[in-house]
């Protein structure tokens, strides 16, 4: 019996390692998933306040990765970081699959990234005076899955409020690109496979922070999933499995 292909996934801030369940079932079993956690997420070790938190969590991916490249799958924060593996690690990615990569820095200077930081000023802004109870909501209605926030399972609200906080120590990847991801000629050096996915009801920057990153990608594909938002690991498996499975394993 041939053994498994290993298939690598990173989850979305205030995600965890089983929002890839739904993926994995559509795929099948044929892979064997690598399933990597952020700090501070599911069973993954806590944020250490003294560092980066992008600096962090890609050392903790670093470490759950083989040393032979693998498809790297990400989703929304966990997209950004698998594109960073890419630039920085080539020779660990084999192929990658970006959905709904949250990568604001790659849109500045278009319209929808204007919007886009309007659209967060109020969640910015509540977070910041550590009003959580209200940021978790703001941030919910932007890049959850359409349920409403009353309608969500108690476990699912409590998991996001205890850790609503982590999401500003994102910004200094998603907004200031302080690992010069966007420096001339690295997204061009990239030699492997490129799937973008985004969602056809997912925020307007979406469309721009995936056109922004795959004009500069010599191997880059753009799926986009009628109907889907910003979770469609979660709410549309099938469709993302139909979207990416000829660009995993290649």
């Amino acid at each position: 019996m041939a053994a498994k292909k290993p298939l690598a996934l990173i989850h979305c801030m205030l995600g965890r390692a089983s929002n890839w369940r739904p993926f994995l079932n559509a795929l099948g079993g044929s892979p064997s998933p690598l399933l990597i956690e952020l700090p501070g997420h599911g069973l993954a070790a806590k944020w250490d306040e003294s560092r980066d938190y992008s600096d962090q969590a890609i050392e903790m991916a670093l470490d759950e990765l083989p040393s032979d490249p693998v498809p790297l799958v990400g989703h929304s924060y966990g997209a950004v970081l698998a594109l960073r593996i890419a630039v920085e690690r080539p020779y660990r990615v084999s192929s990658l699959v970006l959905v709904e990569p949250v990568f604001f820095a790659a849109a500045k200077d278009r319209w929808a990234h204007d919007k886009a930081m309007r659209d967060l000023a109020p969640f910015d802004k509540n977070v910041k005076a550590a009003s959580y109870a209200t940021a978790v909501k703001e941030f919910h209605a932007l890049w959850g899955d359409g349920t409403a926030w009353k309608d969500l399972p108690a476990e699912a609200r409590a998991y996001m409020m205890e850790r609503i906080a982590l999401v500003p120590q994102g910004n200094s990847l998603l907004r200031d690109d302080r690992r010069d991801i966007l420096g001339e000629g690295r997204l061009e050096e990239l030699e492997i496979p490129v799937t973008f996915v985004d969602g056809s009801a997912s925020h307007p920057v979406m469309a721009e922070i995936i056109q922004s990153l795959g004009d500069r990608i010599k191997d880059a594909d753009w799926a986009t999933i009628e109907g889907a938002g910003h979770m469609l690991p979660m709410t549309h498996p099938k469709q993302l499995v139909e979207a990416v499975k000829g660009r995993l394993f290649v």
